[in-house]
């Protein structure tokens, strides 16, 4: 964040007198409201933070399988498809384009005289990337150069022509006047790429290296290398590097490098205390060492524009993966991750989800969930990482669907980040409120282990009855450990706080002025929205109600009176209704959501999804309910099996 300098105090001086003056006037209102838009945005020039630009679109012009390929950017992008579908080629171009950028912010652009290029700008070395470009043409057609162009909110574009193999030109085009100097181009090329390299393990014994080697180690494949160096020279950011450490390795600490002289050249080691035992970070393990260097690129990069990470699941286990998502959602840049991994595919937000196609025109974002199986298909996923984790742990968590996604969400914002990260336990989708199915899939397993496994159940209430509920409860309670029905009528219900929702719709709408440049600013009023809504679904509602408490009543006492029935709940449905905690769980949450983000696609054109109002919510604002049943899923994750 930006020091508040004394000129920025005198604005905030300025600008407070000045609408106190303003507010004791004649002015319209429609000219306050003008001249407060223009105070805000000065103040914010003032003690904002400083946002660099933002990589919009990417397209692709016969550059290898890519023949005439675009991909549309937001803030995070989860690039999937099957190998050899693009992938690698997309993060290569921006590899490619990151050397790109440094050349120009040290040299000036010269006049390139090539027929393919004819025009001023830089010649990118491509000799020390660890990218192939000795084959860079589509189908091998030279008759026309490869170009990637780099679109950017600005409306500032970043072109890289390749006239032949292993030659690369960087061509800088601005709306305004063209940059002539590394100064003129930081201006107007306000932007920087943070990639994470190849990972490996640390060396046993790393020799003390001068600054640039430390340096140079944070651009290339030998950072694993110069690990020790990069913190010993670069430490301003440690305490941030350690304090993640601390939350998403459970009783492992790591302290900052020291030199040990003893040796005939220095060395440098770097202690991880794990139970108050000091080692080595040689000793601590090839995942610690790679977690380690995976937050050291997140914590240095988190200023960049754009922070890319290839295929990180080749290195981290699954519950990593999933903790490294709800990192990379709390940091700065916009996010590109491109992976194989269900486990990150299944973690993320549909929505974040890119398909890469080389045979289409452009990469397509993922609608709804509805979506993803061809993608677990093209990947070949199976259940054996579920049968793998269950054998491990020997617990599982029944959930209808992804609803243990949204649970882990509320879990991580309660604090509770081990059940979040679901290391000690399978979590088992099941299609619908099924408890036959669960408990013959549950069997199924023990057979298939060969051991019994202790079970967990959370399911939607839908219309049911207490009644009924309590029945099925005693139901589960013979074969599960812990079983759930939400009071609500389904787990979205959860999300339906005015106050959250406004803070991620304000959050929502920022970031597209970021990207678009529009001034709009969220004003609109959730609870007022959901009042309408309510309205228009309270037949429907009334309907499902009467139904399923008229059938269970019917059930139980089949002499009762149907017209005495329906008048007793229709009675009872009026009092409910009236009450706006009762009516709210009675409101179907799914389609309540969807309703909400039509009218903020009509009004705002955005779109909230369930994972970024939870990461908007309050912890006051987390329902009583929910708090119990996440402390209940805790306490059956700590049992003993």
């Amino acid at each position: 964040m930006r020091h508040h300098h004394l000129s920025s105090k005198l604005l905030f001086s300025n600008e407070l007198s000045l609408w106190l003056l303003l507010l004791s006037s004649d002015y319209g209102a429609s000219q306050l409201a003008a001249l407060l838009q223009h105070s805000v945005l000065l103040l914010l020039n003032a003690f904002g933070t400083h946002m660099q630009d933002r990589f919009t679109r990417v397209q692709f012009r016969n550059y290898k399988a890519l023949k005439r390929y675009s991909v549309t950017l937001s803030d995070f992008n989860v690039i999937v498809g099957p190998n050899n579908a693009g992938k690698s080629t997309i993060v290569s171009a921006f590899r490619i384009l990151s050397e790109g950028i440094r050349k120009a912010r040290s040299r000036k652009p010269g006049y390139i005289n090539h027929p393919a290029v004819a025009a001023s700008g830089y010649i990118v070395p491509l000799e020390d990337l660890p990218v192939a470009t000795e084959n860079i043409f589509t189908n091998y057609d030279e008759s026309e150069p490869a170009i990637i162009e780099f679109h950017l909110v600005s409306k500032n574009k970043l072109k890289l022509i390749f006239p032949e193999n292993d030659v690369c030109y960087m061509i800088a085009e601005t709306v305004g006047k063209p940059v002539d100097s590394p100064a003129k181009f930081k201006k107007a090329f306000d932007c920087s790429i943070g990639m994470v390299p190849i990972l490996g393990p640390v060396e046993h014994n790393e020799p003390l290296y001068q600054l640039e080697a430390a340096r140079l180690a944070l651009l290339t494949h030998r950072a694993s290398r110069n690990f020790r160096n990069i913190w010993y020279h670069y430490p301003e950011e440690f305490d941030e590097f350690r304090k993640l450490i601390l939350q998403t390795w459970p009783g492992m600490d790591i302290e900052r490098p020291e030199v040990d002289r003893s040796h005939d050249k220095p060395v440098l080691h770097m202690f991880c205390p794990e139970a108050r035992y000091p080692r080595e970070i040689f000793w601590a393990g090839f995942g610690f060492q790679v977690w380690c260097q995976m937050l050291t690129f997140i914590v240095r990069n988190k200023d960049a524009s754009l922070l890319i990470i290839d295929e990180p699941d080749i290195y981290l286990h699954s519950d990593l993966q999933r903790q490294l998502l709800e990192i990379l959602r709390q940091v700065a840049p916009d996010v590109l991750i491109a992976t194989h991994s269900t486990e990150i595919i299944t973690e993320a937000d549909p929505n974040d989800l890119l398909v890469v196609n080389k045979r289409g025109k452009s990469a397509k974002r993922i609608k709804n969930a509805s979506q993803l199986q061809p993608i677990f298909g093209a990947l070949g996923s199976n259940l054996n990482p579920t049968l793998t984790q269950l054998a491990k742990s020997r617990r599982a968590v029944f959930v209808e669907g992804k609803d243990f996604q949204l649970l882990a969400a509320f879990a991580r914002k309660l604090g509770m980040d081990a059940l979040a990260n679901r290391s000690d336990f399978a979590v088992i989708p099941a299609e619908g409120f099924n408890p036959q199915k669960v408990k013959n899939f549950a069997e199924g397993i023990e057979l298939t282990l060969g051991t019994k496994i202790a079970k967990a159940i959370v399911f939607d209430r839908d219309y049911r009855p207490q009644g009924e509920v309590a029945k099925l409860l005693a139901d589960f309670e013979e074969f599960s450990s812990f079983a759930h029905i939400h009071e609500c009528k389904e787990i979205e219900n959860f999300l339906l706080i005015p106050s959250a929702l406004a803070r991620a719709a304000d959050k929502r709408v920022s970031e597209k002025a970021l990207r678009s440049g529009e001034k709009k600013t969220f004003a609109g009023d959730f609870e007022e929205w959901m009042n309408e809504i309510a309205d228009t679904l309270r037949s429907k509602v009334q309907a499902q109600y009467l139904s399923r408490q008229g059938e269970f009543i019917k059930a139980e006492n089949p002499h009762r009176d149907s017209a005495t029935i329906s008048q007793k709940l229709i009675e009872q449905f009026e009092a409910d209704w009236s009450e706006w905690d009762k009516r709210l769980a009675m409101l179907p949450g799914k389609h309540v959501f969807s309703l909400l983000n039509a009218k903020l696609q009509e009004e705002y054109g955005i779109a909230l999804t369930p994972l970024s109002v939870v990461s908007s919510m309050q912890q006051s604002e987390i329902m009583q309910e929910l708090r119990s049943l996440l402390e209940g899923l805790e306490q059956f994750r700590n049992d003993t099996v």
